[in-house]
């Protein structure tokens, strides 16, 4: 089972203005079918996806990809969507739109999708995408998540949580994480956290993350972040050179 996370700059490509010259507006056909395409490359049985697009688009999407949808509406402007083969059983949001929503928790998305990945076992998963730019509601977002999460473990012991979490591992949802034995991938088959947004012109991060609940540790294989070519460049920016995002997609394979 291959499982992905992947922020995609609402489907602009990155930089926008030269990946409009081949694929031209995000809600162009040529868009929707260069990322389907996209997708089905990283070839995951579950991804999740942040800075999403709308319903509309995104359905145009799982269906040609053949695949479930559930999608995560943003109390702002960042939708968030789960793509998976398994079928799915239930979803939830927890963030919504309210008066002032872009300065309180939750502004971007946070849901989850319980699965049955083969027919007796639940999972669920769980895809956030953290505020970008301010610490303390990222803590104020974690202790949120931290509560729905050791509700969500009474329902099944397997869980697993990816995302944009616009933070390194030193901040606090990842210190709620390891306290409730959920492990990141990379730290523990992939070699070492690794820089997610690492393309021409941008800052280089590591801020997008998958961790999987105990019970799942001893069934990862092993974990990369995708630098393939079309996902990241090292330049220098000529005319016509774009890449799919300016951040990467993260993947991790369980037995």
């Amino acid at each position: 089972m291959r499982i992905g996370t992947y922020n995609v700059l609402g489907l602009t490509g990155y930089p926008r203005e030269e990946a409009e010259k081949t694929i031209g507006d995000r809600l162009s056909q040529d868009a929707t079918n260069h990322f389907i395409k996209v997708f089905q490359e990283l070839n995951c049985d579950i991804l999740g996806l942040q800075e999403g697009v709308t319903f509309p688009q995104i359905q145009r999407i799982a269906v040609g990809m053949g695949m479930n949808l559930a999608t995560f509406p943003s109390p702002v402007a960042w939708p968030g969507h789960l793509i998976t083969k398994f079928p799915i059983l239930e979803s939830r949001t927890f963030s919504h739109t309210i008066p002032h929503a872009a300065d309180l928790p939750l502004s971007r998305c946070a849901g989850a999708v319980l699965l049955d990945p083969d027919n007796h076992t639940l999972m669920w998963v769980m895809v956030i995408h953290l505020h970008p730019s301010r610490e303390e509601l990222r803590d104020l977002e974690a202790e949120i998540l931290q509560n729905h999460i050791k509700k969500m473990l009474d329902d099944t012991d397997q869980f697993i949580i990816m995302g944009d979490f616009n933070c390194e591992v030193h901040e606090q949802i990842h210190t709620y994480l390891k306290e409730l034995k959920f492990s990141n991938v990379m730290e523990e088959v992939g070699g070492g956290v690794q820089w997610t947004m690492d393309t021409i012109g941008i800052k280089q991060h590591k801020i997008d993350h998958i961790y999987v609940s105990q019970p799942l540790i001893s069934r990862l294989v092993n974990a990369r972040v995708v630098r393939d070519e079309g996902f990241r460049n090292d330049g220098p920016q000529v005319d016509g050179l774009w890449v799919h995002s300016d951040h990467l997609p993260v993947t991790a394979n369980l037995k």
